[in-house]
């Protein structure tokens, strides 16, 4: 005997695919035209703030006839269907053939207007696909709790964090925490580390890029080192950082982009931070991620950090 509600119940596969993988299912004679570059505009541009070039996401083209059954669990999805009778039109759904899926539907007659319809919306559209590739992450951090290094957080700086289970806390003092992650690829170093710190609230020009660099270089000076103690890390100040303000579940934070170096060594790479005030506390909080892997891509060790940083929330 089964109810009604078990007969009805819909069970998703899980979804395929790598982080920053996206398929985009459109005949190829449209895609090697005006619809296909307004896509590789839109998400494939080169992404901020890494040393080298990598685009926003890695795409996949697929022509509509082989869109086969096996390829509907992809976890990134844009199906572009362009027909003389079709209205111009624009759709967003989540796990239609996945679960964790987020599947775009562009409809448009012609092929320039299936390339304006992209344009338009271009930015929403990478951002709703990078939220969710976020979201996942998070429910992954969430699967695999690190009571040690949140703890250490919540008595530091009353925050809550989903923190993967292999970051280690490296230093922990007054007003700073520095974790990390260490690993190797074959004989090749990976290391991810987050840098947690705090200082008094004083005036709004907390959040320039200036007074933001001279803070992250002060904490990184005295507690992130080199091969010895006389070589440490810094902001590349060849390499402005890219800031833009964001949400920060519900907090006004300012995010910034950049590149790092330790002075006196041979080593660098990318990093984000997300910087906000704790009133209750007048104090300003910063969430700082940094990648070392020199032989390899780095946007999505990087989105792993920024993953950790969004999802932090205030004990109050």
């Amino acid at each position: 005997m089964f109810s009604c509600d078990e007969i009805n119940e819909r069970v998703l596969p899980r979804s395929s695919g790598k982080s920053g993988n996206l398929l985009v299912v459109v005949d190829s004679f449209y895609w090697n035209n005006k619809t296909g570059e307004a896509i590789m505009e839109a998400f494939a541009k080169e992404q901020e703030g890494l040393p080298q070039r990598e685009p926003l996401f890695d795409i996949i083209q697929l022509p509509q006839q082989h869109f086969a059954q096996i390829f509907k669990t992809n976890r990134n999805i844009i199906l572009v269907e362009i027909k003389p009778n079709s209205k111009n039109k624009l759709t967003i759904n989540s796990d239609v053939w996945s679960e964790s899926q987020l599947v775009v539907t562009i409809s448009a007659p012609t092929d320039e207007i299936a390339a304006q319809t992209i344009e338009k919306n271009a930015k929403a559209l990478a951002d709703y696909f990078n939220n969710k590739e976020l979201e996942r992450l998070n429910q992954r951090f969430n699967q695999k709790s690190n009571p040690k290094a949140s703890g250490v957080l919540r008595t530091q700086f009353n925050l809550e964090m989903n923190l993967e289970s292999y970051y280690r806390v490296a230093i922990e003092d007054s007003n700073f925490v520095w974790l990390r992650k260490d690993k190797t690829a074959g004989e090749h170093p990976i290391n991810q580390g987050l840098m947690v710190y705090s200082y008094p609230y004083t005036s709004d020009s907390t959040f320039t890029v200036n007074s933001l660099v001279d803070k992250r270089n002060e904490f990184t000076k005295k507690y992130i080192k080199g091969a010895n103690d006389s070589t440490f890390m810094q902001t590349y100040a060849e390499y402005p950082p890219k800031d833009k303000e964001v949400s920060l579940n519900g907090l006004y934070a300012k995010e910034m982009r950049g590149l790092w170096l330790i002075k006196g060594d041979f080593m660098g790479g990318p990093f984000v931070s997300y910087t906000f005030v704790d009133e209750k506390r007048n104090r300003v909080i910063c969430i700082d991620g940094y990648v070392f892997a020199p032989k390899f891509d780095k946007r999505e060790f990087l989105r792993e950090l920024e993953a950790f940083a969004l999802g932090a929330k205030l004990v109050k």
